[in-house]
């Protein structure tokens, strides 16, 4: 592991989502809760959303009185505002306050890079290349490739598409997709989502690698995100030369994420 890239890769990501957030980066060494309202601006759509780098955890809403109930839970710990109970309290809140539909999304990982690894070589016959628009356009419709594609209601995230790329085997058909989205000012997120029958192949990896080294060529900050139960994905995050950062929760209105 370079130190220097993950300490500059790091660094980089908590000041861009410090922004997102509305909060301050030091606001994330605290030992505390700290809760804002988004700014103006914000890409980010969900009703509220906590995070944390291991120390502080910030609650940024869309919508203060969401904060203010916050505040009143008298919290043991900062970090239980990503107990699946909580997030859930909060939703039910949200949908008293007039937010129908309000649902909890639970944690997801933040990975940044840490070592630049060079390219997976492919078997005979399989390679690597770019998707065009229809062709992205034609596999969402299929629903094997929603996280590296996103499902076709999914119009506010279809948009922040800077392309995809496909591993395809002898008939030309994708077996594996890598998308690489505009998540946030100088940081594309990379989803990546591989046909069951070819799992263990290691085209997840060389999707991955092939990603990054295309965002690093475009002079922005890649990212990889996981769910926090999808080990196959953690793994992969590991593999392809990125270390844990940080981790992310909200509670959303589905037809703001689409819009």
């Amino acid at each position: 592991m370079s130190t220097a890239l993950f300490r500059e890769s790091s660094a980089a990501v908590k000041r861009i989502i410090a922004a997102q957030m509305g909060c301050l980066p030091a606001d994330y060494d605290s030992d505390a809760l700290t809760v804002v309202e988004r700014p103006v601006g914000s890409r980010e759509p969900n009703l509220a959303l906590v995070t944390t780098f291991g120390t502080g955890s910030v609650l940024s809403v869309r919508d203060a009185r969401l904060g203010d109930w916050a505040q009143q839970q008298r919290l043991e710990a900062n970090h239980r505002v990503f107990l699946p109970s909580f997030l859930e309290e909060m939703a039910a809140h949200a949908r008293e306050l007039g937010h129908e539909g309000a649902k909890s999304h639970s944690a997801s990982a933040y990975t940044v890079l840490a070592e630049d690894l060079p390219g997976r070589e492919l078997p005979t016959g399989y390679a690597i290349r770019e998707l065009s628009g229809p062709e992205q356009a034609a596999l969402r419709a299929g629903l094997k490739f929603e996280n590296a594609l996103g499902e076709p209601e999914e119009h506010r995230r279809i948009a922040a598409s800077r392309t995809a790329f496909a591993i395809v085997g002898p008939a030309g058909t994708p077996l594996a997709v890598a998308g690489i989205w505009d998540q946030y000012p100088d940081v594309d997120e990379i989803g990546v989502d591989v046909l069951r029958a070819h799992r263990g192949s290691g085209f997840a990896a060389a999707l991955t690698i092939h990603a990054t080294c295309w965002i690093r060529s475009e002079g922005r900050i890649p990212l990889y995100t996981y769910g926090f139960t999808n080990v196959r994905s953690m793994n992969n995050a590991l593999a392809c030369g990125y270390r844990p950062l940080g981790f992310i929760a909200s509670v959303y209105v589905p037809s703001d994420l689409s819009g």
